[in-house]
């Protein structure tokens, strides 16, 4: 998430989530592609606190990681240290904004029974952030047994993440790729593609949202799920919601307050 202040929707309780997920279900009725189905199930799963015992696992380590972070406890990898001023003020970020500011443990947990039962095998995300919602991906993918995610922000943020993604043992399963996105978006793009799986939480603006689901169609697989953060952040993230809802490719659609999911069918 970028910018300041605290998204609308963002402090939402675990449980006011559970009830949207379960009211949202309606959205799906009668949709039987695998995209649907496995949405739905995530989204039922999620919203009845039906966890399978190895996500349990996952979710319990990656929260212990997002605790740490918080508390200070969790600093560079082992035998590192920050190599820079901007390094160390972003790790000190963490602990003050990751507990807000990266999905909340109910959404992280909607986001690895959506990846495990979507089984995509190649995921793109734009915004690494604390790497939270990167882990909840990877550890997914790792639960598959197959797949891969890209995820692209600035060097000192994925210089933040990269340590704690090798602590929980999910290096392997993710490429971070630093720099400016909108430079590196491109090869990234080609080098994903065909996506089935992308997580778009970088450029909060109307233009820099709709822009990056568009800059990612082409390389999207028919029966991609597309998950947007803070739709609901600003008047600018409503509108690039509402429009990418509206393209031509999106089939269906779930608004989770902050979340919104987009069903993307293949090309006409």
């Amino acid at each position: 998430m970028r910018g300041s202040g605290v998204a609308p929707g963002s402090r939402l309780g675990s449980a006011a989530y559970r009830l949207l997920m379960a009211a949202a279900l309606a959205r799906l009725a009668g949709r039987s592609d695998h995209p649907s189905r496995a949405l739905a199930t995530a989204l039922r799963d999620t919203a009845r606190g039906r966890i399978p015992p190895e996500e349990r696992v996952w979710i319990d380590r990656i929260e212990a990681h997002r605790r740490g972070l918080a508390s200070g406890a969790v600093a560079d990898a082992p035998g590192t240290r920050a190599d820079t001023r901007a390094h160390a003020e972003r790790r000190d970020e963490a602990a003050r904004a990751c507990t807000w500011m990266s999905l909340p443990p109910v959404l992280g947990r909607l986001v690895i029974r959506l990846v495990r039962e979507l089984e995509p095998r190649s995921c793109l995300e734009l915004g690494t952030g604390f790497g939270i919602s990167t882990a909840y991906q990877a550890a997914a993918l790792d639960l598959n047994g197959t797949g891969a995610l890209i995820s692209l922000d600035v060097g000192d943020i994925t210089k933040l993440a990269q340590p704690g993604l090798e602590r929980l043992g999910l290096g392997g399963r993710v490429e971070l790729v630093p720099g400016l996105i909108e430079e590196t978006l491109a090869s990234a793009c080609e080098r994903a593609a065909p996506i089935d799986f992308a997580l778009l939480d970088a450029d909060h603006t109307e233009e820099g949202t709709v822009g990056a689901f568009d800059a990612i169609a082409p390389g999207l697989s028919g029966g991609a799920i597309v998950v947007c953060d803070d739709v609901n952040w600003t008047d600018d993230m409503r509108r690039a919601w509402r429009t990418i809802a509206a393209r031509g490719r999106v089939s269906a659609t779930v608004t989770l307050r902050r979340l919104g999911i987009a069903i993307v069918a293949g090309p006409a």
